[in-house]
């Protein structure tokens, strides 16, 4: 949207109006928009999942942690009373993980490793990580990066150091 649309969309509802707010993981900000009252979740989330197999990244929905929830549930009535309907049992809720995946473990690497090699780091496996990545992953991030031309012989080419100043995607990079 428009820099104002977005404006529009965080202020206040007018005097004697309601303003409804169609979100997704939105809720889970740190953003709180006046006059919400009433969440209503669908306790489903759109994430991003890498295959390493055909290097491609697909949209899947997923039913969220009971940690999305809690957090959710928390924009409703943040400046004033509200409450919050999740669309889901109460037994599918605690059935639900308590943590939704870390990002790392489902991502596609190939921008992680570009910089890891930009800053003079070959081997990923060195550094200490909260959740180290998926060697597969990083395998197939090292493939793409050889296919693109980026990488030789385990370092950066002249032409992986300019896709790696560029701070974008690789692919769109190279």
């Amino acid at each position: 949207l428009p820099l104002a649309d977005q404006r529009k969309a965080i202020l206040p509802a007018p005097a004697g109006q309601r303003k409804v707010v169609l979100a997704t993981n939105i809720a889970e900000t740190s953003l709180t928009i006046e006059g919400i009252r009433l969440v209503v979740d669908s306790t489903q989330e759109r994430v991003a999942s890498f295959d390493p197999r055909t290097g491609l990244t697909r949209l899947l929905t997923q039913r969220i942690s009971q940690a999305s929830m809690v957090q959710r549930a928390g924009r409703a009535g943040r400046l004033e009373p509200g409450i919050c309907l999740h669309l889901t049992s109460a037994e599918q809720a605690e059935r639900a993980a308590l943590q939704s995946t870390p990002e790392i473990l489902q991502s596609d690497l190939s921008s992680l490793l570009l910089e890891l090699l930009q800053w003079g780091c070959n081997d990923p496996s060195q550094l200490s990580w909260l959740d180290t990545p998926p060697a597969v992953n990083l395998a197939a991030a090292r493939r793409l990066l050889t296919q693109l031309g980026a990488l030789a012989d385990e370092r950066l080419t002249a032409k992986g150091q300019k896709m790696a100043a560029l701070g974008n995607d690789p692919r769109l990079a190279a």
